[in-house]
């Protein structure tokens, strides 16, 4: 697995503009944050357990460096330089449980009796804050964190602070957001451009058998 401390990553990162401020997009998938971070002047760190630019043969946005590892493993101290932490934890398990079918409703009763473990379930979404507080901490000073995921997924987390239709926002979200009229989305799918691991098809929020 790459990683942030390699020699190559950091000779890769020299070679950027270093001018650029730093955004790292967790869960990055597609790199459908990136590629807009990029567009706004931002350089882009972005973690995986996947390369999905290359099993999709997606080329990896300008100023985009892909770090393969697990965003479970990461500690935010590393991210001190960081102006910005965006994230799009998987969303499947979120979108089936909100199905009107027996299956979902029964997996959903699971979570909230205790015979499956909701730590398990919300693990990636509560490391994104670990990691920013662990950024914040290393700075000395405030890092926003914005995390995109369904509307699913607030039954499990918390209520989200702005949505465009179907797709929430966590966290600093006054940081990014832009009015709402400017809004877009992948036509049928997802706000932004994200992959998972296993994702068959593009331009659209992942749909898996649980």
């Amino acid at each position: 697995a790459d990683s942030l401390h390699d020699g190559a990553a950091l000779g890769e990162l020299r070679d950027m503009a270093v001018t650029r401020p730093l955004a790292i997009d967790l869960c990055t998938g597609l790199h459908g944050w990136a590629e807009g971070l990029v567009a706004e002047g931002f350089r882009v760190i972005g973690f995986d357990l996947e390369d999905m630019c290359g099993q999709f043969g997606q080329p990896r946005p300008e100023y985009v460096q892909l770090v393969i590892q697990d965003v479970l493993t990461l500690h935010g101290s590393q991210f001190r330089n960081a102006a910005l932490i965006v994230a799009s934890p998987p969303c499947q398990e979120y979108s089936y449980m909100a199905m009107p079918w027996k299956r979902a409703k029964a997996l959903a009763a699971d979570y909230r009796s205790g015979k499956r473990d909701v730590k398990r379930l919300t693990a990636l979404f509560d490391a994104c804050f670990r990691i920013q507080r662990e950024a914040c901490e290393a700075s000395g000073q405030h890092i926003p964190l914005i995390v995109e995921n369904v509307r699913g997924a607030i039954p499990w987390v918390g209520q989200s602070r702005w949505n465009f239709g179907s797709f929430h926002l966590w966290g600093d979200v006054p940081a990014l957001m832009p009015p709402t009229r400017r809004g877009s989305k992948n036509n049928g799918g997802s706000w932004f451009n994200i992959g998972s691991p296993g994702q068959k098809e593009v331009g659209r929020n992942p749909v898996h058998e649980l």
